[in-house]
């Protein structure tokens, strides 16, 4: 790698786990100077995040790592909620077949097998540097620009400049103390052990569902993973230490319901302490958070890094355009106002889930079994008009007639979808009519409208019933901005 030292760049992120990576390659996609410090020398190469959605899958294709991802990881089936007798109390079943973000509505995966798709997607952006075993130590920031004190393998300290820095460094995040940004407590927090197992041979008994074991003194979750790996998560109480706890011995006893010692090997063991709190600050001037540095979710949804990346989707066009000169700084107060509500729903949420794992429910034999839909991302207040009904929910993936999707056709980019061709061109959207897509048309249909404004990050900026030019439609967007 070249010189760092006396660089001077657009955004410097902290941290280069799937969110920090993500964001970099975003960010890279549109030529923004980008470096990324990681302190740690190799990637880990252990299972930690084991789950992402359809929104999430459709963000990977935006960089271009989808498909070979796709090869590499299960459809999930779903979760139930029992107790230990298998009387189900709760279901949540997942569609298997494709959702309007054009795939499957979620994905069971290796997070080492993503990481290293993301940062081999890295070494295809030149405007992107990262910096491995660089420990940040100071962050400072003025009127004009950013700066970050790191030391290297040697700890030898470097001092870079940069526009912006995002932490992206995780739930015990050096950027966030270092601003002194306090945690909204939302209500859980709970030691678990968890234990990652990869099997000898496939062992179909153990069925293809998360399940979710709900009982006050022994909750416990199931998890089928990609491939032979399979994971439990066991509630630890106050009298059992994580170091008793996480003993081959232990943990072949609390396994020894569905699996013994022959059959697998113990790929992973570590207690975590599950909590839920969210930054009261997302940006602090030049500085910004973003994944598990602005937000802690416990697991039962499998939402955690699933709320990273849709943060980074969020914030990466907006620093663009700020960067680029095309948008003024206030742009990025948008991005917690958009994000905060969503990601607090999705925390809640699991908090309930969590809430009902450790306890056994009410009438567990009722006639008919409680049913769970997934929850609808969509975004606060921020860009656009709230009263757009359409404003601020994801825009469908769709098959042009020459087959490719509508994402791959467009980038990452604000595009004009409307029915008929518009009266004049414009450099501010790429524009798409369905004049000659059928299947553009049809989507039309089913919204309601007649022309939609997306944003790169694929949630509608603005809807119409009426046909207008671009130009109008290049007013709208403006009119959007709060600034």
């Amino acid at each position: 790698m070249t010189d760092i030292s006396a660089a001077h760049y657009d955004v410097i992120i902290v941290g280069l786990g799937p969110t920090g990576g993500m964001l970099a390659n975003l960010l890279g996609m549109q030529g923004v100077r980008t470096l990324v410090l990681e302190r740690e020398a190799n990637m880990y190469d252990l299972p930690r995040a084991v789950h992402f959605d359809d929104e999430i899958m459709r963000a990977f294709q935006t960089i271009g790592i989808a498909h070979r991802l796709n090869e590499k990881v299960i459809v999930n089936k779903g979760m139930r909620f029992c107790d230990y007798d298998d009387n189900l109390l709760l279901d949540w079943p997942r569609k298997q077949s494709l959702t309007s973000n054009g795939w499957h509505a979620s994905y069971r995966f290796h997070q080492p097998d993503l990481e290293q798709e993301i940062r081999q997607a890295l070494l295809h952006r030149p405007s992107v540097q990262f910096a491995l075993s660089s420990r940040v130590s100071n962050i400072g920031q003025s009127n004009d620009r950013a700066s970050v004190t790191y030391q290297d393998v040697e700890s030898n300290s470097h001092t870079v400049t940069s526009r912006y820095v995002v932490g992206c460094d995780g739930g015990s995040s050096f950027v966030r103390e270092h601003l002194n940004i306090p945690m909204e407590i939302l209500g859980f927090e709970q030691r678990w052990l968890v234990v990652d197992m990869l099997l000898n041979d496939e062992k179909p008994e153990l069925g293809d569902h998360t399940i979710q074991y709900c009982d006050p003194e022994n909750p416990a979750t199931y998890c089928r993973n990609a491939g032979l790996r399979r994971r439990w998560e066991f509630a630890l109480r106050d009298d059992q230490s994580d170091g008793d706890m996480t003993q081959d011995a232990t943990i072949w006893q609390l396994l020894s319901r569905w699996i013994n010692s022959s059959e697998a090997r113990i790929e992973r063991r570590a207690v975590y302490t599950f909590r839920s709190c969210v930054a009261e600050r997302w940006r602090a001037g030049r500085i910004l958070l973003a994944g598990d540095a602005a937000h802690l979710t416990p697991p039962f949804m499998g939402q955690g890094m699933c709320a990273g990346m849709r943060d980074v989707m969020n914030l990466a066009w907006k620093l663009a355009a700020v960067c680029n000169g095309t948008q003024t700084s206030d742009l990025l107060d948008t991005y917690q106002s958009e994000r905060g509500e969503n990601v607090k729903h999705y925390i809640q949420t699991a908090v309930k889930l969590g809430e009902l794992i450790n306890r056994i429910a009410a009438a567990p034999h009722a006639e008919k079994t409680a049913r769970m839909e997934s929850i609808i991302s969509t975004l606060g207040p921020g860009l656009g008009d709230t009263n757009d009904p359409l404003r601020g929910t994801l825009f469908p993936q769709f098959r042009l007639s020459s087959g490719t999707r509508s994402d791959d056709y467009l980038g990452y980019r604000t595009t004009l979808f409307c029915r008929d061709r518009p009266v004049s061109a414009s450099h501010e959207f790429e524009t798409l009519s369905a004049t000659n897509e059928p299947a553009l048309g049809a989507v039309l249909d089913q919204l309601g409208v007649d022309e939609v404004i997306v944003r790169p990050d694929r949630y509608i900026l603005s809807s119409s019933t009426k046909i207008r030019s671009i130009t109008d439609a290049d007013q709208a967007s403006q009119h959007a901005d709060p600034h």
